[in-house]
Parts: C-alpha cells; sequence; structure tokens
C-alpha cells in the first residue's frame, strides 16, 4: 500500500458511539457501518504532526530541521504553526510560514474548509519546505520520495501560490528518472538512488506527465515555455516508455506494483489508468515543445490504451485486475483531476464501488480485495474526494472532506490511517494526504 506498509490489524473493538457520529444519519457514504467485532492488533500514532525545530542529533535527512510531536507535546509547537517555540530561528521559521499561507488562494481561506485547508497546506509545506525533495512522512521508514507523492504535493503547491516549489518537484523527478524511462518505487530525497530492492513501478512515468502538466498550466506563459523546455528530457523519456509498455498484441503493459506496493502478476487498472493520464498530459506538453510528431504518436497510443481499459476493465465494472471481481479506486483515476473530461461509465463504476470500500469509521479502503482490518486510509479517501468533487459528485466529496478534517490528529495534522474506533494511526502527517485534501477543496470551492 501506499510507502510501501500494508495495513495491520488492530485489537480495538468496533465502538458503537464512536461511529456513531459518522454512520448514525447513514454515514459518510450513506451506508450502515459494519457490525461489531475484534481485530487482532493496534496501529500506532506514530506522530500527532510534525514540525521545524531541533532535529534528533544525527539525522542523516538534508534540510531544515524537523522534529517528530507527539501528542503530548503539542503544547511546545507556536499556536496555529508546524514550528517549535524553542528552535533558535522560531521567529524566521514562523514567517516563512507564514508567507506561505499568505499567498495561497482566497479558496483556502475562506468557506467551509478553510481550516481544513490551513492543516493540508502546512502539511505539505513541512514535508517539502527546505528539503531536496518532498518526502512522504517524517517517520524514518516513509522518509524518501515516492514519484507518486511528489506529484501530487508538486500539484498542490502549484494550485495553491508556489510556483517555484512545485517547479523543484519536477526537476527533482526529471533528474531521477532513469534513462530509460523508469522510475523507482521511492528515492533518497534529492537523489536517483532507491533506498531498498524494491521493483520499479511503471506508473511513475504517467504521474511525472500528469504533475509536470498540471504545474505548466499553472505558470504564467513565458515562464511556462521556458519551464516546458527545460524537462524535455523527462517528457520524451516519459512518453515514450508509456507508448512502448503499451504497444503490446493485448495493448495492456506488463504487471508492476502501484499505488498497493505488492508483487502484481497482471497489469492493473491504477497503471492502465495513470499511464493513460500520462498519456493525455503529454500530448499537451509536447505540443508546448511543438513536437508534433511525438505528440501524434502519444494521442494514438492514448486512444488505443483508452479502448483497451474499457475492454480490459470497463466492461467488468472496473475491477483491478482485468476480467475479475475486485474493484479499487484504480477508476479514479480515469477521472478528472487526473483526466480532462468527465467519464461518466467510469464515474457510475466508481460511485458504486464506494460502498464496498467503506470502513468502520467512514473513510474508505484502497480496494474491495483489501482485508477487511476495519482501518480507513486518508490518502485513498482524499484522493477520492478529490474526484468527485472534479466530477459534479459535490455532496460526496464534500462528506469526505468533512470526515477528513474531522480525523485530524490532535496537532491538525492528517493521518495516514483511521481505525475502526476513529482514532487516527500510523504517521501523520502524510504528504499525498495533505496534497489531495488541497485538491479536493480546490475542486469544491476553487
Amino acid at each position: 500500500m501506499v510507502n510501501g506498509e500494508r495495513a495491520r490489524p488492530t485489537r480495538r473493538t468496533f465502538v458503537a458511539a464512536a461511529v456513531a457520529t459518522t454512520a448514525g444519519a447513514g454515514g459518510l457514504l450513506g451506508y450502515q457501518a459494519w457490525p461489531r467485532r475484534e481485530y487482532p492488533r493496534h496501529v500506532p500514532l506514530y506522530s500527532a504532526t510534525v514540525a521545524k525545530g531541533p532535529a534528533p542529533q544525527g539525522d542523516p535527512v538534508p534540510g531544515e530541521d524537523r522534529t517528530l510531536v507527539q501528542s503530548g507535546e503539542v503544547s511546545l509547537l507556536i499556536r496555529d504553526s508546524r514550528v517549535l517555540q524553542t528552535a533558535p530561528d522560531a521567529s524566521a521559521l514562523l514567517t516563512t510560514e507564514n508567507i506561505m499561507l499568505a499567498a495561497a488562494p482566497e479558496w483556502s481561506r475562506t468557506g467551509d474548509f478553510k481550516e481544513f485547508a490551513r492543516s493540508a497546506l502546512q502539511d505539505v509545506f513541512v514535508l517539502s519546505d527546505g528539503l531536496p525533495s518532498p518526502v512522504a512522512a517524517w517517520t524514518p521508514y516513509w522518509r524518501f520520495s515516492w514519484p507518486r507523492d511528489s506529484a501530487f504535493v508538486a500539484v498542490a503547491q502549484a494550485m495553491t501560490g508556489q510556483p517555484d516549489a512545485a517547479v523543484r518537484v519536477i526537476r527533482f523527478l526529471r533528474s531521477a528518472q532513469s534513462d530509460d524511462g523508469w522510475f523507482e518505487a521511492r528515492y533518497v530525497p534529492g537523489t536517483s538512488r532507491s533506498p531498498d530492492r524494491r521493483a520499479r513501478q511503471l506508473d511513475g512515468s504517467g504521474w511525472a506527465l500528469w504533475a509536470a502538466d498540471q504545474v505548466r498550466a499553472r505558470l504564467p506563459a513565458d515562464r511556462a515555455r521556458v519551464e516546458v523546455a527545460s524537462w524535455r528530457s523527462l517528457i520524451v523519456r516519459s512518453t515514450d516508455r508509456i507508448i512502448s509498455a503499451t504497444n503490446t498484441s493485448s495493448g495492456l503493459p506488463p504487471a508492476t506494483p502501484d499505488y498497493w506496493e505488492v508483487t502484481e502478476r497482471s497489469p492493473t487498472l491504477a497503471t492502465c489508468a495513470v499511464l493513460a493520464a500520462g498519456l493525455e498530459a503529454s500530448v499537451r506538453l509536447l505540443t508546448a515543445l511543438g513536437d508534433t510528431a511525438r505528440a501524434e504518436r502519444a494521442s494514438r497510443a492514448l486512444t488505443r490504451l483508452d479502448a483497451t481499459i474499457m475492454s480490459a476493465y470497463g466492461r467488468y465494472g472496473y475491477p483491478r485486475h482485468p476480467g475479475r471481481s475486485d474493484p479499487d479506486i484504480g477508476a479514479a483515476f480515469l477521472l478528472p483531476p487526473f483526466r480532462h473530461a468527465v467519464n461518466e461509465h467510469a464515474l457510475q463504476g466508481l460511485v458504486s464501488l464506494l460502498p464496498r470500500l467503506k470502513r468502520p469509521a467512514g473513510g474508505l479502503a484502497p480496494g474491495s480485495s483489501w482485508h477487511r482490518d476495519g482501518i480507513s486510509w486518508t490518502p485513498e479517501t482524499a484522493t477520492v474526494a478529490a474526484v468527485l468533487g472534479a466530477s459534479g459528485q459535490t455532496q460526496r466529496a464534500r462528506d469526505m472532506v468533512q470526515w477528513l478534517g474531522e480525523h485530524r490528529t490532535i496537532g491538525g495534522s492528517y493521518p495516514e490511517k483511521v481505525l475502526e474506533t476513529g482514532e487516527p494511526a500510523a504517521v501523520a502527517p502524510l504528504a499525498w494526504t495533505g496534497a489531495a485534501v488541497l485538491l479536493a477543496i480546490q475542486a469544491l470551492e476553487g
């Protein structure tokens, strides 16, 4: 799953009173909660938030010092910030954070979700500002740069008044990518080195193209031309990799891990959908570069891949694997903000899937075949909220954003997981979740 850790069961029993707040009126998605049951293990909350300030001695990650803040240490923060009171340069750090918040668009500072947007902005900021590339989280096992998470961060930064930061992320993706267009599952921040032997992920090429196009669209025209020209190698390598990978007799790419980060024996819907999103983005990027021949090849490959997705997945209700009955949120990547137009068939498939993904506390699991451990995953819930908001499912999206905001930690950060009791768990903050929350709020309020 996200950042390589599959959900771990918990010993906590289902607490009816806790669930009643989300399920009492039909629940977040309008469906009944699961019956009472016990789960074998408890997933702890590794931190309530992350703050800038003195880090443990010998911290190997370059950039400004940051500290994991536990639930009992929130009083050490400067109020409404991600800065420790004891930081030697606390005033300067607070000024930097406030400048970022002030530059954010009006939709993030007004309306029903302004508090949730501020938390998301701060979460993304503390996991990216001053670092060589964004990290997924600050807990050591997550303190690496995933192409997917980085892509979400870049898009969120571009839409919230941080163009320079967004451009730096695209430049990181360009430098990390191998010459053959592949991406590793994750990187040592700011480098092209993988910290382990995880399998490469083909979807990285699609994520890079989608992010580059989204950032380009939000830059002033003159700067966009200059930046896109400097991204040529990233654009060309990614496009050629996707075209080559889908130029098969079946039209499907090879099996590689996707956002579940597990070994696959057949290509997943999520991988195919992200590759299609990347091809659609590449047509616009290549056109901006004046590479019309390659843009035409990308357009033809996109047409073929979209038809293959419909044949192999769409006709079966958008399963995770071709011809199966195991749907997951991969269908979301066929919709805005990943694609330009709403695919009504995919949208209805995604909406019909939600009851199977709902977890006791009210959020979503990654897919219908994910083990039933009672845990809600915030990156999937936030991503679906962004998609529903951008695809006209306004009330469903608003309910999800509200749920996400209500399940932040005591430090105001979005956790990776929410237990069946409603308690936040695992790492907090998580960059993917914070960025996706901003995409969702922008779709609703922007």
